[in-house]
């Protein structure tokens, strides 16, 4: 599997949530008003409220089809070692591992033979391309 693949699975993900984030931040920053910018406690809980999104946005997709957009444009799939779509577990420990260790944890992308990411060694998935019949 070309591990580029699975790069640009996670680019074309990421600028789908930037739009996501976009939609989500219009809400909350319209009800914080004038304070969004002067208290150091609406930013955090800002940053925390799009964790959230993201977490729901990442979680819903690999729990319920194992694809998220990006996945699923260049055809491939996250699966777990037995090759079972993700538990709630499994897809906990692997949003954990990528908030804790962000991009460092794609370096390992380029470093394994099982072609994982640190975020999968961890939770004990991986991605495989999806074979057509």
């Amino acid at each position: 599997m070309n591990r580029f693949k699975i790069i640009f699975a996670m680019l074309y993900d990421f600028i789908l949530l930037c739009a996501v984030w976009f939609a989500a931040a219009l809400p909350y920053v319209l009800w914080q008003g004038e304070q969004f910018q002067s208290t150091p406690a609406a930013n955090l809980g800002f940053q925390l409220y799009l964790l959230a999104i993201t977490y729901l946005y990442l979680t819903y997709f690999w729990t319920h089809s194992g694809q998220t957009p990006g996945l699923r444009t260049w055809k491939l799939k996250l699966v777990r070692e037995d090759g079972y779509l993700l538990t709630r577990h499994n897809a906990n420990m692997r949003f954990l591992a990528v908030v804790f260790f962000c991009l460092i944890g794609w370096i390992s992308l380029f470093f394994t033979s099982k072609q994982q990411t640190l975020q999968d060694i961890l939770a004990k998935t991986k991605i495989v391309p999806i074979i057509e019949e």
